[in-house]
């Protein structure tokens, strides 16, 4: 069994990493005087990007039921543009396959 010590240790130690990496960001990018404007739109996109870097590789491995709730999560935002539509479509869509078609 692991000390208490130990766990407290790492989750501290783990708090101060994200913390000192967020700092650092924001240091480096108040230290820039003049960002070209490509490198500005190109930062706006990151965002979007590590969420498809997370959840594409759990839908390719997820198998027929994750595809199919992804193919109709995108037709819903395409419909719905509204992220708490398209995420009760998803829910939603994922109970009823794995529950009702897919037992």
């Amino acid at each position: 069994m692991t000390n208490n010590n130990d766990i407290y240790f790492t989750i501290l130690g783990m708090a101060l990493v994200t913390y000192l990496t967020r700092i650092c960001g924001f240091y480096i990018s108040n230290r820039i005087q003049h960002m070209p404007r490509s490198v500005e739109q190109g930062l706006k996109y990151i965002p979007g990007t590590i969420i498809v870097s997370i959840i594409a590789p759990q839908i390719i491995s997820g198998g027929s039921v994750t595809l199919i709730a992804a193919g109709i999560c995108l037709g819903a935002s395409l419909i719905f543009k509204n992220l708490v539509a398209v995420m009760v479509t998803g829910v939603m869509t994922i109970s009823i396959l794995r529950n009702v078609i897919f037992i």
